[in-house]
């Protein structure tokens, strides 16, 4: 189990960036995602399959970009805190249209791991999946 690589990766982003996306959320990104997203920008994991602590499987389909102008974090948090909750901060998708998040709102330090069901409501809509972002990624494996 566990990541191989990242495909269709965009440009690279920078510690300056971060702090800006940061600092619009009113957040700190764990120090594992800030590296990952330096280098892997709006990539697509490979493999991409997830198993969440209830046994349920996921698809973490792709980091959702800094910087493409269409589909970026700033958007997709727009999305999010209208329907979620602010302290909800999505960093990937799944090929469905539905969210892994950030959930800051029980710690501001350690976000726990989220999935965001954008056809559900309120709690109804949040499945956790695991306490950290390298947890996620070490979960990842493919069915093949």
């Amino acid at each position: 189990m566990g990541l191989k690589k990242w495909i269709f990766v965009e440009e690279s982003v920078d510690d300056a960036t971060i702090v800006l996306v940061e600092q619009l959320f009113e957040v700190t990104f764990p120090q594992d995602y800030k590296d990952c997203i330096k280098k892997f920008n709006g990539g697509y994991p490979e493999p991409n399959i997830f198993d969440y602590n209830n046994g349920a499987q996921g698809v973490f389909n792709d980091l959702i970009s800094f910087t493409n102008s269409e589909l970026n974090i700033k958007m997709f948090h727009d999305i999010a805190k209208d329907s979620i909750n602010k302290e909800i901060i999505p960093f990937g998708r799944d090929p469905f249209g539905n969210l892994i998040c950030f959930d800051y709102r029980y710690s501001k330090k350690i976000p726990y791991v989220i999935f965001y069901d954008h056809e559900e409501v309120g709690e109804e809509a949040i499945t956790p999946i695991c306490e950290t972002f390298t947890e996620l990624l070490n979960r990842l494996y493919s069915i093949e």
